[in-house]
């Protein structure tokens, strides 16, 4: 539980920045674009701090309807395109901006701090450079003057099998996709857009559970609570600590993003 520890810094840095939720101390669920935005999610500027865990803090482009996750080393790295709460998932997307479309930074890097981890149901999209790119696998476009190759590899996490025809000293950098779609060297933009599959550990609340009784969920001081309309702690309702407890149920993420390695040296 490293995040319990390591994002309250963040809480506190948005705490000195934002207003919390304008004033708002409720809880009530919010939009952004099509999207509904309630417990363990939280939107920044339209609900108090504590209405979700810190990690899953998104900021909304009220502009353009579009919603973000607001803890990335990046501003807008990732765009949230969906979230299923019956399904715990949600589907997000890079946030590019017209340059190389092959990703620049390590997703696992990238998504270190954050509760959840690449889920070995993805598939592995490979992009290799450095080397004698064969036409069939080759990308249309150059990235940074460099020639590209893209194919798809097996499970994410198992170990990369070379294409024929692909020299064993390329550079190479993977990214999770959760489909296959050949020839990944024209389908590697839809892939990557596609997004994939990440896994959380359980909740630390019963959130369901709190909604039964009419409560509100809240995460406050690195605590699971549900409050009554009355704005009062809900009686008979077991308050877990997060450090201590480990609650029932368990909540997915799909996200949108880069590889397993760096590709820091392919420029936009």
């Amino acid at each position: 539980m490293l995040w319990l520890l390591l994002f309250p810094l963040a809480f506190l840095l948005r705490s000195a920045t934002a207003t919390s939720g304008g004033g708002n101390t409720s809880c009530t669920q919010e939009s952004c674009g099509n999207l509904t935005i309630r417990f363990p999610f939280s939107l920044a500027g339209a609900q108090p701090l504590y209405c979700g865990y810190s990690a899953f803090d998104l900021t909304c482009d009220a502009g353009r309807g579009r919603a973000y996750l607001s803890k990335t080393f990046r501003d807008r790295l990732f765009r949230v395109v969906d979230i299923s709460y019956a399904k715990k998932s949600m589907v997000a997307a890079i946030a590019g901006d017209g340059g190389c479309p092959v990703p620049d930074f390590n997703v696992s890097a990238s998504l270190a701090l954050f509760p959840f981890t690449i889920s070995g149901a993805n598939k592995r999209l490979v992009f290799f450079y450095g080397c004698a790119v064969p036409p069939e696998l080759r990308l249309p476009r150059l990235c940074g003057n460099r020639a590209v190759g893209a194919y798809i590899s097996g499970r994410w996490g198992a170990e990369d099998t070379l294409p024929r025809g692909v020299p064993a000293n390329c550079s190479s950098v993977g990214v999770p996709v959760r489909r296959g779609m050949e020839p990944a060297s024209l389908q590697y933009e839809r892939l990557i857009g596609d997004g994939f599959l990440l896994d959380l550990p359980p909740p630390l609340g019963d959130c369901d559970g709190c909604r039964r009784v009419r409560g509100e969920c809240r995460f406050d001081k690195l605590s699971f609570q549900c409050v009554c309309p009355d704005g009062k702690l809900c009686p008979n309702f077991a308050q877990s600590n997060s450090t201590t407890h480990q609650d029932r149920g368990n909540f997915r993420l799909k996200i949108i993003g880069t590889g397993n390695e760096s590709f820091n040296t392919i420029t936009k």
